[in-house]
């Protein structure tokens, strides 16, 4: 139990350390410079000249909003919960506005926003079935709409299948993208892919990466709008490049050309040359424009008719005025059955005739008599209902029959009832505002009375950085976890001795990253320390000081760390040099072996890096290990017997070991010193051969013989014999019957003399013994054939044919048969008895 305690104070000792120098990961990240960023990623996008700078420039001003809000994590927004979107979250992107939505925020809005309708589109079905109006027409109920769901951004529609259920990443290539340190957060880091915008047959080359696709950077060779210049290298967003000519073609007015720069052919804009034009009737002159020379003046046109008493009325016209008739002089009477022409100045009379034009009502005809101005009211009295179609009354037709009971369905909104008169199921959406809390808490909702939870706050909060040079719009709600990046330096003195080198920033300034730059004194070697700044650490306060305030933190200076200066230290042994921390520099042992020559000449000394009173001598010295080896002398080449002397300073002495070996022939040992065979001081190899051959022989002559078969005559030597060439021994010759013979040279024999030639007696011999052999074999030949007719004659007395002799008669009396026949019965009857018996037994088994 004791060792359990001492550990588990040890252990919580080093906890509460930890915790005292405990710094949050946020406060040591550095700042991104996001404008020097953002212009190296587009530096390949600048604009050109040509109209289409300005949407250039705003596509990759989002570009680069959408980039730093994911860079930084917490800037971006969640517009539906007010809530930061870190870097490792789910999101989802609208394909529109591409604003960020946590994936489980935009989930939910979609689900409630595709449920309600569904409410609604079910209610609406049940409820209103249509209705006749007070015309007594069928009214159809409303249409209802599609079931859909829109971004709280941009509300732009979405459909059911499209409500997002996994994480994707920008360019919707990957499922899940891991948070890589190199990469875009939410990004893949494939190439994007996309068809850039306006379509020019070109894809997005920039890595998977948020907001809209900058403008294409590709390069077309093409000529301007009139194709008056030559072609040129331009950007594909310009390939509509205008050049510096006038385009100078005739216009439409066929007087003036067009002085308008470089564009299409046939695309001339209208004159803007004036010239003096008359009016359409001739009357006024005017100056105006090429483009529209035809023009009418304010005069009435005043023509007197052929009847000499009116004139035409109309303003300022091309042409004769009706034909110069009086267009009065043909008239109606006024309901327009009767025509009569006459003089234009009687006024029209009625015919009498019942007048009949159809009412205001629209179903009922005029019963009056053919009269002059309007027709009176509708009087018909008919059976109409409210528009409600809960009352019916008899009213004249030309009045709208309403009835005080009030509607009390609710409006479109679900919360307010419709309350108005005799609505008629046509109940008008709901006028009031909602006003409630937005999720802002600052603002109430001013859209109109709605269904469903409200649309996010739209408006802004002006942010300021605590310098007050930088400001910046957030969404309302946002303002205390806004971060904002304001490039001047802080104004808050340091509470170390460095001067500020962070910008601008909320809270309390991050802990100082520069090197201390004071003498170290907690060691005393006068060396700068290079540590981090530690003037100003922030640590926890102690538990009684926590207890008393309530900042439970502190900055507090602490001492030097040790000195992590370098300093070039050479080890106790002389033998590396190397740069060591001043807090460590003491020489010590590099533990590589000593390598000083022993006295021997030989040798090394083995013992590990040690103290010597000379580093730089590396000879033995004191410390250093005797010699305790053997001699390793190389011997001379073929000695294989080791030096007696303990390890010593060449030559070693000559090898006395006496080697007992047989000579060449084989026959006798000879006995030698190995130094007198194996010699280091004759290096000749004819010399060394020589008296090696000498060593290894005998003395006596070589017992080898020489290819024609007699013995050598040189002493014993090894290899071949010598000259074989020489040999002179006597060789015995014979002719061919070997009666004469003759002894001659070896030489002359090897050289071909090697037979003799027969003389006449040889001939009479070899006839003599020829005829002596004949005689012989006829003998033999007379001895085997008296030999064979001896042995036929024994072989035919033994085997040979005998004499048949002749048989006797014999007579044979004939024997009567005896039967029994009381056997033979007894016999038959016991088969038939046993063949009954199986019969039987056969029958009664079937």
């Amino acid at each position: 139990m004791e060792k359990f305690n001492k550990a588990q104070a040890k252990n919580l000792a080093a906890a509460q350390k930890v915790m005292d120098t405990y710094a949050s990961s946020s406060e040591d990240e550095g700042e991104l410079d996001e404008k020097h960023i953002l212009d190296l990623l587009y530096k390949h996008y600048q604009s050109s000249p040509g109209g289409a700078r300005s949407v250039e420039r705003n596509d990759a001003n989002r570009t680069a909003t959408f980039l730093e809000n994911t860079l930084h994590s917490g800037a971006a927004t969640c517009l539906i919960c007010i809530g930061s979107i870190r870097r490792v979250e789910s999101i989802w992107s609208c394909k529109n506005c591409y604003c960020f939505f946590h994936l489980q925020c935009i989930e939910r809005w979609a689900n409630d926003s595709l449920m309600q309708m569904k409410v609604k589109a079910e209610q609406q079905q049940n409820g209103s079935q249509g209705h006749y109006n007070h015309l007594g027409e069928f009214v159809p109920p409303k249409r209802q709409k599609a079931v859909h769901w829109c971004c709280p951004q941009c509300r732009r529609d979405y459909q059911p299948s499209d409500r997002p259920t996994q994480y994707e990443c920008f360019c919707g290539k990957e499922t899940n993208p891991q948070p890589q340190p190199f990469l875009v957060p939410h990004s893949c880091g494939e190439i994007c892919g996309k068809l850039l915008q306006p379509k020019c047959g070109h894809d997005c080359k920039l890595l998977c990466h948020p907001g809209p696709c900058p403008p294409c950077a590709q390069l077309a060779n093409c000529s301007c709008l009139c194709g008056k210049s030559a072609p040129r290298s331009v950007r594909c967003l310009d390939k509509s490049w205008q050049c510096q000519q006038t385009c100078q073609a005739l216009l439409a007015c066929g007087k003036h050309k067009c002085n308008q720069k470089c564009h299409r052919p046939g695309q001339c804009p209208p004159c803007t040359s004036k010239s003096s034009q008359p009016c359409d009737c001739k009357q006024e002159t005017k100056v105006v424009n090429c483009s529209e020379p035809k023009w009418k003046c304010n005069r009435i046109c005043g023509a007197s008719f052929a009847c000499g008493v009116h004139n035409c009325d109309k303003v300022c016209h091309a042409g004769p005025c009706g034909g110069g008739e009086c267009p009065l002089s043909v008239r109606s009477c006024p309901c327009g059955k009767t025509i009569k022409a006459g003089i234009c100045g009687e006024a029209a009379e009625t015919c009498g005739d019942t007048c009949q034009k159809l009412l205001s009502c629209g179903k009922h005809t005029c019963a009056q008599r053919c009269h002059r101005g309007p027709c009176n009211l509708c009087l018909v009295r008919t059976k109409k209902k409210c528009r409600c179609g809960l009352h019916e009354k008899e009213l004249p037709c030309s009045k709208e029959f309403t009835c005080e009971t009030k509607c009390k369905q609710m409006r479109d909104c679900g919360k307010h009832g419709c309350n108005r008169k005799c609505c008629g199921d046509q109940c008008p959406p709901c006028e009031k505002i909602c006003g409630k809390q937005l999720s802002c808490n600052k603002h109430k909702c001013q859209s109109v009375c709605h269904n469903g939870p409200c649309y996010p706050c739209k408006m802004e909060s002006q942010v300021n950085c605590r310098c007050g040079k930088t400001r910046r719009n957030v969404p309302c709600g946002r303002e205390k976890n806004a971060r904002i990046a304001c490039p001047e330096l802080c104004r808050i003195t340091a509470k170390c001795h460095h001067a500020i080198k962070h910008r601008c920033h909320k809270g309390e300034c991050p802990p100082c990253t520069q090197q201390c730059g004071l003498p170290n004194d907690s060691s005393g070697c006068g060396h700068i320390c290079q540590a981090r700044c530690h003037a100003a650490n922030r640590v926890l306060k102690p538990t009684e000081a926590r207890a008393t305030r309530g900042n439970k933190y502190e900055y507090r200076s602490l001492p030097h760390p040790r000195c992590e200066q370098g300093v070039v230290v050479t080890c106790i042994g002389g033998h590396e040099v190397a740069t060591w921390p001043c807090w460590n520099s003491k020489p010590t042992s590099c533990q590589r072996k000593c390598a000083r020559q022993l006295k021997c000449g030989n040798h090394s000394c083995d013992l590990v890096c040690h103290a010597v009173p000379n580093p730089q001598d590396m000879q033995q010295q004191l410390g250093c290990g005797n010699c305790e080896q053997g001699c390793d002398i190389a011997r001379p080449a073929g000695c294989v017997h080791a030096c007696a002397r303990g390890c010593h300073p060449a030559p070693c002495a000559p090898c006395a070991s006496v080697i007992k070996q047989k000579c060449h022939c084989a026959l006798n040992q000879i006995v030698y010193k190995c130094s007198e065979y194996y010699s280091e001081f004759n290096t000749e190899e004819s010399i060394v051969s020589e008296l090696r051959e000498k060593l290894r022989s005998c003395g006596n002559r070589c017992i080898k013989n020489f290819g024609c078969g007699h013995r050598c005559m040189a002493i014993c030597h090894s290899g071949k014999c010598p000259n074989p060439q020489l040999c002179r021994k006597k060789v015995r010759i014979y002719c061919s019957c070997k009666r004469i013979k003759l002894e001659v040279a070896c030489d002359k024999h090897r050289a071909g003399q090697t037979h003799l030639e027969c003389d006449e007696n040889c001939q009479a011999e070899r006839s003599k013994a020829q005829a002596t052999e004949q005689q012989e074999l006829e003998l033999r030949l007379r001895q085997e054939e008296a030999k064979n007719k001896l042995e036929l004659e024994k072989f035919e007395q033994k085997f040979g044919k005998r004499k048949p002799k002749e048989r006797k008669a014999v007579d044979v009396e004939p024997t009567k048969l005896n039967i029994d026949w009381k056997r033979v019965a007894i016999y038959a009857a016991s088969v038939l008895v046993v063949v009954g018996a199986m019969a039987v037994a056969f029958y009664a088994d079937s």
